[in-house]
């Protein structure tokens, strides 16, 4: 069960909801960068502690947003949709672009959806320059990009960070 909305917390709650989703994300970031980078060097002992601690903080900011560190998937439907639009299994009218359309949200969030999206892409394309470059400090930039993209595009399309 997630934790009771924001409204009804104590902004002492919120602040340190926002820090623990901050700092979830930025050990996750780190990690992430690191790890591609170690692997590309083959310490493969490394790249095991990075995925460690990139899940770790990943569940760390999860925690500090939802309340539990893992989603409850017993509440979720048999039939999973995106937005609530029925899944057509590529046939009908749409096509692949109905099938698109039907995964974006209504109205003006779907541009903050799609800004999520377009940060999340140019954050792999950064990281991997970065991780070419051997360069640990600005692969941060990247996955950081990466993992501020997703949680964009995720709010856009859900309300919630994560």
């Amino acid at each position: 069960m997630a934790r009771q909305s924001q409204s009804t917390d104590s902004p002492i709650a919120r602040v340190g909801s926002a820090v623990g989703l901050i700092l979830g994300l930025a050990i996750t970031a780190g990690s992430m960068s690191s790890g591609f980078i170690w692997a590309s060097q083959g310490e493969v002992l490394l790249v095991y502690v990075a995925g460690f601690t990139s899940w770790s903080g990943y569940l760390v900011a999860h925690y500090a947003e939802e309340g539990v560190f893992v989603d409850d998937m017993g509440e979720s439907t048999d039939a999973p949709t995106m937005n609530g639009a029925a899944d057509t299994g590529g046939q009908g009218a749409g096509g692949v672009l109905g099938q698109l359309r039907a995964i974006l949200p209504d109205g003006p969030a779907a541009f903050g959806f799609l800004a999520g999206i377009v940060i999340l892409v140019a954050g792999i394309a950064i990281l991997a320059w970065y991780v070419r470059m051997e360069n640990h400090l600005l692969g941060n930039v990247g996955s950081g990009m990466f993992l501020g993209g997703y949680v964009l595009a995720h709010y856009f399309d859900s309300g919630k960070f994560l």
